[in-house]
């Protein structure tokens, strides 16, 4: 039996914009264009390799590509099935739809869902005022419209089966296309928060526009329901002192190149709030730009990007800052090019928390450090416990013939920063600097692949007061409307009177977890993230 695939298409009034959903073996993907990227690509369990011709794997399918034709087992032909952009692979949507053989259907709103099979609405329970819909299979907002009709809720499901048990005070009315969900009789105004977390979705119905909790002395969480420029956002503040609690960089248990659920990486940093961290490499699961933790680098600088930083002494700033990273061998200074890192480089350095497979060369010579010594010459696949693997071209080779074991090592980080920095972590864009829009604002939008800076979508952000009090926010539409793109993100927080701000990853990475507990509407980090910013 084919795999379960699911992919929705959105299209706008203004431009056809492909808004992909992949659903397949109860996990859900998406994509914001037709043409799939490598990490869609590997997640849907094709496998590739690209040469003069592109060769392709999935289960005993052999697809060869050339000029933008597949192949398929030297019979079957797919013509604009591929494209290959700065030496990567996107695959199109209508092959994955020609090849699994995928039923078509339309909503209403124009909305495509290629699918094989429809997911099943299991259980429908309404307690406590948090509506729970339990279905067989991961879902994704993109089958629920939810409609505000004076004091009445309307929750429009659709494709979907299924034969559900009902608990609560719940109308249910099976259509043709799907269901129909209303609660009503309310007393007043429902205002309905959605999360999904994998096969459940969960729709809270508060009663007023604000509400706030102190989660700890120095922890305060506000939800608020923000008009800016005649459009309605939903917006998660957590507002932290840094004098009174701990802000830090977290990582997955399982180290660098693996991704986690944040909830998980909070848990196992005893975190108790915190949010998504940097941009990642989904191919290596890397994250890109600057990581520090307890002043220890664990991934470089990237670019002109803006810096998140706390101090020894727990003041913040965000800056753009220079920063490399030098390592002493015996009396030899080399210039390291890289932290962690899949990339090539004349000097590489792998630290005890790297979980991938350290690259192996010929044309490389590599050492174990431990307590400062070299304790090793060899190539060795992991970094040892509380060591750390240096990788230098063999160019070098003649320099180096009175390094031996027992050679004294030493690490200096050089940056234009005045002060030592304890946690770092790296993102954008930089949005305010001083209180005002930055000068460069139009080139660092430019800075950002892909539109990021462009798109209006869900969005999280570090923001820091006039008095150094650090924000974390994240922001998204309210009621299934869109986010925030750069410029409407930089006025909406002028307006607020931050001292200075920068974007995180955001889309579907953006995650705000209290006490192990998803707080933003889309909820959907169960794909897993690298690096998060935790509260202690």
């Amino acid at each position: 039996m084919k795999k379960i695939i699911v992919i929705f298409l959105s299209f706008s009034l203004i431009s056809i914009l492909f808004s992909t959903t992949i659903l397949i073996n109860g996990q859900a993907f998406q994509t914001t264009t037709e043409w799939l990227p490598s990490k869609l690509i590997n997640t849907l369990g094709f496998r590739y390799v690209l040469n003069e011709k592109v060769y392709m794997v999935y289960k005993n399918d052999l697809f060869i590509g050339k000029e933008g034709t597949f192949t398929l087992n030297f019979e079957q032909k797919f013509e604009n099935a591929f494209k290959i952009e700065n030496d990567k692979l996107y695959i199109n949507v209508l092959f994955l739809k020609n090849y699994f053989g995928l039923y078509e259907y339309r909503l209403e709103n124009g909305t495509k869902i290629f699918y094989d099979h429809l997911p099943e609405l299991k259980n429908i329970q309404f307690k406590d005022n948090t509506l729970n819909l339990v279905f067989s299979k991961e879902i994704t907002k993109e089958i629920v419209n939810v409609e505000i009709i004076d004091r009445d809720l309307y929750i429009n499901i659709e494709p979907c089966i299924g034969n559900p048990t009902v608990n609560g005070n719940v109308s249910v009315q099976k259509q043709a296309k799907g269901f129909l969900i209303s609660i009503t009789n309310n007393r007043l105004k429902p205002i309905p928060i959605i999360t999904i977390q994998k096969n459940v979705m969960r729709i809270t119905l508060n009663f007023t526009e604000e509400e706030s909790k102190k989660i700890k002395e120095g922890i305060l969480w506000e939800r608020k329901i923000e008009t800016f420029n005649n459009n309605k956002y939903l917006v998660n503040y957590l507002h932290i002192d840094p004098k009174k609690v701990e802000i830090t960089p977290i990582i997955s248990s399982k180290g660098i190149g693996t991704r986690d659920d944040l909830r998980n990486i909070l848990k196992d940093n005893n975190c108790i709030a915190g949010i998504n961290g940097n941009y990642f490499d989904p191919a290596t699961n890397l994250p890109i730009d600057l990581v520090i933790i307890n002043g220890k680098i664990l991934s470089d600088k990237f670019s002109l990007r803006p810096v998140f930083i706390i101090t020894y002494s727990n003041d913040v700033f965000i800056k753009r800052i220079t920063l490399e990273l030098n390592v002493y061998i015996g009396d030899l200074l080399f210039l390291v090019k890289g932290v962690n890192t899949t990339a090539k480089g004349e000097v590489l350095v792998y630290t005890s928390e790297f979980s991938l497979k350290i690259p192996l060369s010929e044309d490389k010579i590599y050492y174990v450090v431990k307590n400062g010594k070299i304790i090793s010459e060899n190539y060795v696949e992991k970094v040892p416990e509380n060591s750390v693997v240096i990788s230098i071209d063999k160019k070098y080779e003649k320099y180096l013939t009175n390094i031996k074991i027992g050679t004294k090592v030493d690490f200096v980080s050089n940056t234009d920063f005045p002060l030592p920095i304890k946690h770092a972590i790296g993102g954008g864009p930089l949005l305010i600097e001083n209180g005002k829009e930055i000068i460069d604002s139009e080139e660092e939008k430019m800075r950002y692949g892909n539109g990021l800076a462009l798109s209006k979508t869900s969005r999280t952000i570090l923001a820091i007061t006039k008095d150094g009090k650090v924000d974390f926010i994240v922001i998204e539409g309210y009621n299934n409307k869109s986010g925030m793109d750069y410029d409407i993100a930089t006025k909406f927080l002028l307006e607020k009177g931050y001292y200075s701000a920068m974007m995180l990853d955001g889309g579907g990475s953006s995650a705000m977890v209290i006490n192990n507990e998803v707080v933003n509407q889309d909820g959907e980090i169960q794909r897993g993230i690298p690096v998060g910013l935790g509260v202690k």
